[in-house]
């Protein structure tokens, strides 16, 4: 006789593109991300039999695992991008590098992350290095670089992106074509007006639910969403900037 079999979870390990060993025990159907790299374990192999001495169907579980390659903007990853973005422009140094991503507004990088960087994608094959003034070394990228760039940058964001890896994206927007742009930046007005929506019921909660509020914990709650308020407004600008462009051509 068959007997109804159909195990919950499945034990599994892997190794992350950085060499990070993962171990999880995942439900069928679960992902797992690694937080080293873009990778995802998706179990959901599942087949159906029916067991012909009782009448019931079953659920047997095939041990078969598959990654499905995710982009996913760790620090790792836009700090990578942002390389890339930069020697998308022109060739550029180390030093050079290291002050344009310091004129960007948004990223302080060491030279002891940012060497290690360098080498990582000249591994890859995304960038050479040939000989500049002095010691200096220039990098240039490569058309494999300028691939991961260009698939990074297209890549729609999900829920889980940062602000820094939005605002990373946002520094290299205008290589995409207008149509995408107008996306990434809706995209991110819907993930804000959530945020602000929430943000609202727990200012009025905060504010009802004790007799004495603290009024300073209610002014840092105020001024985040004041501050989300100013951003949507400013991303409604950029997205009508965007069609008012598109309406003339």
């Amino acid at each position: 006789m068959v007997r109804d079999w159909a195990p919950q979870t499945q034990a599994a390990t892997f190794e992350c593109a950085d060499g990070q060993t993962v171990e999880r025990c995942l439900k069928v159907g679960e992902s797992f991300a690694c937080d080293g790299d873009g990778f995802v374990l998706h179990l959901s192999n599942v087949s159906l039999g029916y067991d012909t001495a009782c009448g019931q169907v079953f659920a047997l579980y095939i041990v078969s695992i598959h990654f499905d390659v995710s982009i996913r903007y760790t620090r790792t990853t836009m700090l990578d991008f942002a390389i890339l973005g930069l020697l998308m422009e022109r060739p550029r140094h180390g030093y050079e590098i290291k002050r344009a991503l310091a004129q960007l507004g948004f990223w302080t990088v060491s030279f002891g992350s940012l060497y290690p960087a360098l080498r990582r994608l000249e591994k890859r094959g995304a960038i050479v290095a040939s000989e500049g003034t002095g010691r200096r070394k220039a990098y240039e990228v490569t058309s494999d670089g300028r691939g991961i760039f260009e698939e990074l940058l297209a890549t729609d964001p999900d829920a889980s992106e940062t602000d820094r890896a939005f605002q990373i994206r946002l520094a290299f927007l205008s290589q995409l074509p207008r149509e995408h742009r107008v996306r990434v930046l809706e995209g991110r007005r819907t993930k804000l007006a959530s945020h602000l929506k929430s943000a609202r019921e727990i200012f009025i909660e905060a504010r009802t639910a004790t007799q004495n509020p603290d009024p300073y914990r209610l002014a840092l709650m105020e001024h985040a969403m004041r501050s989300t308020e100013a951003d949507i407004a400013w991303l409604d600008g950029l997205v009508a900037s965007e069609r008012s462009i598109g309406s003339t051509i």
